[in-house]
């Protein structure tokens, strides 16, 4: 049977890969666009480089029961806050949404931390915030934060509704897969291998979306209505409002 540790390898050239197509492709864009992509550019790069240190079994670190692997960390605290946090931005939604957001997604990976490592009201704690965690994302993704997205033009309004699904979705995968995996159900390879393939489908198949529909983001002057449930944000747009600031 193939090792994880070779799995993670050849993950980890795909990431390297991906990151130099991704950053070919981003210099091709307008130079108001690029902002936008780099930031991908540099999660598929980091990633790789924490796949690869994953495989090599560097940063493995001992806590309670079990062990944290330095490499997968980098990659899911680089990764997951960043793209539920852009998509909040892609809706045009108040700094407070986007931190809280971002904030809330580290929590629900802290989460999960917790219920590998730790057992007994530790591990249940750590699990619930997964759970909750989601449920919480899920009201805010489709309830303020779609409000806020309502006010933008409606190409930028379908895009964020593409951007919150996808991510919604390939993140409810990888809790199903978190639970399973808690609850040992998985072999090591099969583990291994279910689990690179959903990550690079979060951000190498989320970059490419992203990219592919970046240039929504200049539509109406590339601003950001930054309502979201604010007691700033009562700009209904009509007509040719005038735009707000962000907060």
């Amino acid at each position: 049977m193939i090792e994880p540790a070779t799995v993670r390898f050849v993950s980890a050239g795909v990431y390297a890969l991906s990151a130099v197509v991704l950053f070919a492709l981003a210099a091709r864009k307008p130079a108001e666009l690029r902002r936008y992509c780099y930031p991908f550019v540099a999660v598929v790069a980091v990633s790789g480089l924490g796949v690869g240190l994953w495989a090599a079994g560097i940063g493995t670190i001992a806590v309670g029961s079990g062990t944290l692997d330095g490499g997968q960390l980098v990659t899911d605290y680089a990764a997951y806050p960043f793209l539920f946090g852009f998509a909040a931005l892609v809706a045009g939604a108040s700094r407070r949404y986007i931190a809280g957001v971002v904030g809330l997604t580290v929590v629900m990976r802290l989460g999960y931390d917790f219920a590998e490592v730790f057992e007994g009201s530790l591990a249940l704690a750590g699990t619930g915030a997964i759970l909750v965690g989601y449920v919480v994302l899920l009201g805010l993704f489709f309830g303020p934060i779609a409000g806020a997205a309502s006010r933008q033009p409606p190409d930028r309004a379908l895009f964020y509704a593409k951007t919150r699904n996808l991510s919604l979705f390939a993140f409810g995968v990888l809790i199903a897969w978190a639970m399973i995996q808690i609850a040992g159900l998985l072999d090591q390879f099969t583990a291994t291998v279910t689990l690179e393939y959903l990550d690079l489908l979060l951000r190498v198949g989320f970059a490419g979306f992203v990219f592919a529909n970046v240039e929504t983001l200049l539509v109406d002057g590339d601003s950001s209505t930054g309502s979201a449930g604010d007691e700033a944000g009562g700009e209904t747009r009509q007509g040719a409002a005038e735009p707000t600031a962000a907060d």
